[in-house]
């Protein structure tokens, strides 16, 4: 009996050796890659489970129309996954802290959700479906990665987010995406004769060792629309609208301008974006901004060559209880969005001339990078309105973001 179960033993065992030299191409790998990552043994399948959570609190001077509060500014889930050559993404956002049914809040709906093919002759990779069309560095940068907790004032020229077709690659030292799409908004849902874009952006580095990089980029957008709408808003997302109103246009067309320089622990960025407008009356209007951050705890700003844009900030040590807080940056920025020629009536169809009708911005902040997926932001804001109030501002927002 016993010489029975050692043979059994010894043929488990070398069974056990022998499958050691075989790997399932289909095994399933788990890992934490910021974020739940299941990975086949061949590389060729992947399943990424990711989202992200943003608590606000926002406190507004005594003078001010705004009120203090506090929102879920994003709680999103996310699914990517790609099997062999093809891609898909969704993204479904629940906070009721965006645009949408009211002037603070929105239904829940979905962001990125696409399907894409990479090995395309020619294009290099397609996608289509509902996504960021490729305009602007600030707007292309993940929520998650930005430096200060809104965008800077130049959001409203950016498309963001529409159902298209886009074709997109990886130069040698930049990045290449165009397409076309029609204006849908969250959820992708639009009928009739909508209002279409073609929407293309150019990124090149012009120097890029290690972590002292140059970065300039250009994008430029041609779209019909049926009529639009100008509100304008500080960088304080709690803070109330100033409602411009409607006009009637039928074409617009929309260009912007990107630099970035990192040097180690300092980093320096800047757009210019501006917009013609043809309707009733034509009109335009342009903004821009100017940026800066430094790490005090010596990390440099990430760069992602494969988007043109920023990505996750890993500070050198994180997170311990009397040892570090995590990565510390100081930011600052200023912008300005001008609208030079006209103002839009509540009236629609009417223009009604104006000089200097503007909306200048400052904004400081403090971020504190307790590991690569949680930190913690501080802002002051500072926003002076032409035909509207001045708004002091101070937010702070806990992050997590996978």
């Amino acid at each position: 009996m016993k010489y029975g179960f050692a043979f059994l033993t010894a043929c488990l065992l070398a069974g056990g050796l022998w499958g050691q030299d075989e790997v399932d191409p289909l095994g399933i790998n788990a890992r934490w890659n910021n974020g739940l990552e299941l990975k086949t043994n061949d590389g060729n399948t992947s399943l990424k489970l990711g989202g992200r959570i943003m608590l606000d609190h926002a406190w507004f001077g005594d003078d001010s129309e705004s009120v203090d509060g506090t929102e879920f500014r994003r709680t999103r889930l996310m699914l990517s996954g790609k099997v062999n050559q093809f891609e898909w993404k969704t993204q479904y956002e629940f906070a009721r802290g965006g645009e949408g049914s009211d002037d603070k809040g929105h239904r829940p709906a979905f962001k990125d959700v696409y399907v894409g093919v990479s090995g395309v002759p020619y294009a290099g990779a397609l996608r289509v479906g509902h996504f960021k069309e490729p305009f602007g560095l600030e707007e292309l940068t993940s929520s998650k990665y930005i430096t200060f907790m809104e965008r800077s004032l130049t959001s409203a020229f950016v498309p963001s987010r529409n159902v298209g077709l886009m074709a997109h690659r990886t130069l040698d030292n930049g990045t290449l995406a165009y397409g076309i799409f029609r204006t849908t908004g969250d959820n992708g849902f639009d009928e009739g004769d909508g209002d279409y874009s073609v929407t293309g952006r150019y990124t090149r580095l012009l120097r890029n060792d290690g972590d002292n990089l140059v970065h300039f980029g250009a994008a430029v957008s041609s779209r019909t629309l049926d009529g639009m709408r100008i509100d304008r808003r500080p960088s304080a997302h709690l803070a109330e609208k100033l409602k411009d109103g409607v006009a009637e246009a039928d074409g617009e067309f929309k260009y912007g301008v990107e630099a970035a320089w990192v040097r180690g622990p300092l980093s320096v960025q800047a757009e210019f974006m501006g917009s013609s407008v043809d309707g009733a009356s034509n009109f335009g209007y342009e903004g821009w901004y100017i940026m800066g951050s430094y790490f005090l705890t010596g990390e440099s700003r990430p760069y992602d060559s494969k988007k043109g844009t920023f990505k996750r900030v890993k500070p050198a040590q994180e997170f311990s209880w009397g040892e570090s807080w995590g990565a510390v940056e100081l930011a600052v920025r200023y912008g300005s969005i001008d609208y030079d020629d006209y103002i839009v009536s509540p009236k629609p169809g009417v223009m009604i001339p104006t000089i200097g009708h503007k909306l200048d911005d400052l904004t400081v902040g403090v971020n504190i990078y307790h590991n690569p997926t949680f930190r913690t932001m501080f802002n002051y804001v500072y926003s002076d309105m032409d035909g509207g109030e001045d708004v002091h501002a101070f937010m702070v927002r806990w992050q997590i973001g996978l």
